[in-house]
């Protein structure tokens, strides 16, 4: 899951603790929620954990809890708001988003080159079929030509042989 959608879901685990605190709907009185559950909720270690609370920290959305005997984390008015707000969520669509632009105006490009390519190899090969049967009809009327100059030659050769013969 990206860190996005995880400081979400923190800050929805600690808005929850807070608003059963604050309606007097908790059963232990405590506004924090302890590490080992937060572990436990949002299925990560504690390296990872650090990096999802670096950013919560630094904007003060959630504060560090130590009463009681629960050390832990709670969400502080910023951090009920990010909740509230979806802040991380659409920051995390915002990202989702600029990948796919990213991937398009990539990809468009390329598919342009390819299509255009396509369509030039079609363009000269037709253009060279067409020059090839040109060139076949020429070959022909060359070819009958020749027959024709051949052939009337023989005609000629035959008259004079005729003729010769004759005197």
């Amino acid at each position: 899951m990206n860190l996005y959608l995880k400081r979400h879901k923190l800050l929805e685990i600690l808005t929850k603790k807070r608003i059963l605190l604050e309606s007097d709907l908790s059963d232990d009185n405590l506004l924090g929620v302890s590490f080992t559950d937060i572990h436990k909720q949002l299925n990560c270690n504690r390296s990872e954990l650090e990096l999802i609370m670096s950013e919560l920290y630094d904007l003060d959305e959630i504060g560090y809890h130590d009463t009681l005997g629960v050390v832990g984390l709670f969400t502080k008015d910023k951090g009920k708001s990010s909740y509230a707000n979806k802040k991380y969520k659409r920051l995390y669509r915002n990202e989702i988003t600029n990948l796919i632009k990213d991937f398009v105006q990539i990809i468009i490009p390329i598919l342009s080159l390819l299509i255009a390519s396509y369509a030039v190899s079609n363009k000269i090969e037709s253009f060279n079929m067409n020059i090839k049967n040109k060139l076949d009809k020429i070959e022909n009327q060359v070819k009958e030509l020749e027959f024709e100059f051949d052939k009337t030659e023989m005609n000629h050769g035959v008259i004079n042989i005729d003729s010769i013969s004759k005197k």
